[in-house]
């Protein structure tokens, strides 16, 4: 009797035929995204230009060219935070240390200036100190399984005392240091513009045309899944922390550019208006869906409304009133989405960041 030899090379972390491969993407997931974005998109264009067309009627000043270079200027920081906190919230984490680290890198770089360091070493130091943080935060949510948005609310406490203990509570006056890229021109347009633009553009095309994307899109949909199908799940989170750190230093030194100074105070309150404006472009607090497209316009939805409230003379402290509104906004569109898609698909949505955030207090873990 013959016995058919059993091969004992097999490897047993093979992928079944039915598992999702993230590196894939049908038509009807194309489709299905696409009018997603359209949905959120259309909306936000309306919002747009029809705000700019009334504080027009009542001020013709807005609707000229050298304004719109000014509210591009003026969201150039906040558009690069947002670029890469967009990864993160896709992937099912978050970042609220963003604003207290781009204060952080303003103000160490002010200071480096001061004690007469060359604009080429504190461009280097600041993104390497951006992407040290992106690493600690990484391999502590990856490995440790510390939910990242009580590891990176710590985050901010920190980052901001240091800000205050380094200038000594005190803005740092930068004379020469970066100057133009707050005031200078290239190619027709503010450097701030210029600078926005290329960080969206490229940040897009890798969200949205690169296994890394696909990657980040599927970690945010299911880990559980994205890990079947092969994907190192924990350098992925790791990858996506470095990104956003590394960008966020870049808006730091963005922002002590504009300001001509490092102040501790500078980056305040940004975490929050970030999340505020990647949601209200169309990604899910739960993870697996935004587009870098939704998010530029966020970011122009907040930057008109700041204009327009300056425009019509509304009073500066109704600032953080239009911000908080336009979270609560956001969140309450959002959630109501999902619930509506949660019912549709009779499943619930505790995926993403809710179930890394609550799965360890809760003793679960994400799917």
């Amino acid at each position: 009797m013959t016995t058919t030899p059993v091969p004992t090379d097999t490897p047993t972390d093979t992928p079944s035929v039915d598992t999702p491969d993230p590196g894939r993407r049908a038509e009807p997931r194309l489709q299905e995204t696409t009018t997603a974005f359209l949905r959120t998109a259309i909306p936000l264009l309306v919002v747009i230009i029809g705000l700019a067309l009334f504080t027009g009627t009542r001020n013709g000043a807005f609707l000229t060219g050298n304004n719109v270079q000014n509210i591009l200027s003026q969201v150039a920081v906040l558009g690069v935070l947002a670029a890469g906190q967009t990864f993160l919230l896709i992937g099912g984490q978050m970042d609220l240390s963003v604003g207290s680290l781009a204060s952080l890198v303003g103000v160490l770089a002010a200071h480096q200036f001061a004690a007469g360091w060359s604009a080429i070493a504190v461009v280097a130091v600041a993104l390497v100190t951006g992407a040290v943080v992106g690493l600690l935060w990484g391999l502590i949510v990856a490995y440790l399984s510390v939910p990242p948005f009580i590891l990176t609310l710590g985050g901010l406490s920190v980052f901001a005392s240091l800000a205050l203990v380094v200038s000594q509570n005190t803005p740092i006056p930068v004379r020469d240091g970066l100057a133009s890229w707050g005031f200078g021109d290239w190619f027709g347009l503010r450097a701030p513009v210029v600078m926005v633009l290329v960080v969206v553009l490229l940040m897009g095309l890798l969200l949205h045309f690169s296994r890394f994307g696909r990657n980040t899109y599927a970690l945010g949909s299911s880990r559980q899944a994205t890990y079947l199908s092969g994907v190192p799940v924990r350098r992925l989170i790791v990858a996506l922390f470095v990104l956003n750190s590394t960008l966020t230093a870049f808006g730091g030194l963005l922002l002590m550019a504009r300001l001509g100074s490092g102040d501790p105070r500078s980056g305040s309150g940004l975490e929050l208006t970030v999340i505020a404006v990647i949601v209200l472009g169309g990604a899910a607090l739960s993870g697996g869906r935004g587009t870098m497209a939704g998010t530029a316009l966020g970011v122009l939805v907040f930057g008109v409304i700041s204009a327009s409230l300056t425009f019509l003379h509304v009073p500066g402290a109704y600032q953080s009133l239009v911000s908080g509104g336009i979270l609560i906004l956001a969140v309450v569109i959002t959630a109501s989405a999902d619930l509506r898609a949660g019912r549709a698909t009779g499943i619930r949505g505790e995926q993403g960041l809710i179930a890394t955030t609550f799965g360890p207090l809760l003793g679960r873990r994400p799917r």
